[in-house]
C-alpha cells in the first residue's frame, strides 16, 4: 500500500471520528449524516490484498516448480492442479526463485489430452516491487492471450518460462537496486 493511500486512510478515519464526536456533542443530524458517509471513502482507501497470488511453501502439494536443462534451452515449468490459479481475479502470480527444483518432469497425469500449457513471454514477467527474489507473472496478459487460442484458462495446468527470461528479470531488478549518481567511487589507474 502506497504512503499516499495510507495518509488518505488515516485522514478519513480521523474525519469520521471528528464528525461522529461532533454529532454527539452538538446533537447535530447533519454531522451524523456526514459521519455515516465517510466509511464509503474509507473502504476506497483500503488495500486489495487478494489481487496478487503467491506460490508459498504450503502450496507445494498443488504446485511444482521444476527447472530443466540449465543451458541455453533451459526452461522452468510450473505445474499446478486445475483451479489453483484464480484467472478471473487478475493481478500477478508470484513465486520465489529459491523454491525451484531441478530434474526431469515425470508424467503429469494419465490423460495428457486434457492438459494445456502456456508459454510465458519476457514481458509477462516482472520482479516484485518490494520483495527480493520474488518474480511475478502477469495473469491478465496470459488470459488475454488464450482468447485467441483453442483452449481456455480452465484447461491450463502448466506454465513454461525460459530460464534466460528469468535471468533477464533478475538482472533488471538488480540494476534497479544499484545506486545511481556521483556518490559511487571510481577506480583510477
Amino acid at each position: 500500500m502506497s504512503t499516499k493511500k495510507i495518509w488518505f486512510l488515516i485522514l478519513w478515519v480521523l474525519l469520521f471520528a471528528v464528525f461522529l464526536g461532533l454529532s454527539i456533542w452538538l446533537e447535530s443530524p447533519v454531522c451524523l449524516h456526514i459521519a455515516s458517509a465517510i466509511p464509503i471513502l474509507i473502504v476506497l482507501c483500503l488495500p486489495n490484498r487478494e489481487q496478487n497470488q503467491y506460490i508459498r511453501a504450503r502450496h507445494l502439494k498443488k504446485v511444482r516448480l521444476l527447472a530443466h536443462d540449465s543451458g541455453e534451452n533451459g526452461r522452468l515449468t510450473i505445474s499446478f492442479t486445475p483451479g489453483f490459479i484464480r484467472w478471473k481475479q487478475g493481478g500477478k502470480l508470484y513465486f520465489h526463485l529459491n523454491t525451484l527444483s531441478r530434474g526431469e518432469a515425470a508424467a503429469e497425469s494419465a490423460n495428457p489430452h486434457q492438459q494445456a500449457s502456456l508459454s510465458v513471454l519476457p514481458y509477462d514477467l516482472a520482479p516484485h516491487p518490494s520483495k527480493s527474489g520474488w518474480v511475478g507473472i502477469d495473469l491478465e496478459q496470459l488470459a488475454a492471450r488464450t482468447a485467441s487460442l483453442a483452449i481456455t484458462t480452465d484447461e491450463v495446468v502448466r506454465l513454461i518460462i525460459p530460464l534466460q527470461d528469468l535471468e533477464q528479470v533478475a538482472v533488471r531488478h538488480m540494476a534497479g537496486l544499484l545506486p545511481v549518481g556521483n556518490n559511487s567511487k571510481r577506480l583510477h589507474a
